[in-house]
């Protein structure tokens, strides 16, 4: 959510300051981070508990492998199907991984 909503703000920013192309560009790259983070989380925290602990752990595993497969194949779609500007989409994408790590940090 705090991924989403930063990488709004700053689409939006660019899209009036600069380009609408441009913010599009910048919020997309911030959803080919957010959204297989988000199915990571479903993924990783299906299960709970000590009795389920090796469950937990082949899950993380699997949910793992499942966003980084999905966030290259949501890059190659993108850029085959999507008008945008390549250095712009991944500067928003690697915003959002920052604003991840930064999160984690501050609060």
């Amino acid at each position: 959510m705090w991924q989403f909503l930063i990488g709004l703000l700053i689409s939006v920013f660019i899209g009036f300051t600069w380009d609408n192309l441009a913010g599009k560009s910048f919020f997309i790259g911030v959803l080919l981070d957010v959204i297989p983070s988000v199915v990571f989380t479903l993924y990783a925290f299906r299960f709970t508990g000590a009795r389920k602990l090796q469950m937990v752990a082949a899950s993380f595993y699997r949910g793992e492998t499942v966003k980084i497969m999905l966030t290259g194949a949501m890059f190659i779609a993108v850029i085959k199907t999507v008008p945008v500007i390549f250095p712009v989409l991944f500067i928003g994408f690697l915003i959002a991984k920052l604003s991840q790590f930064l999160k984690s940090i501050i609060f």
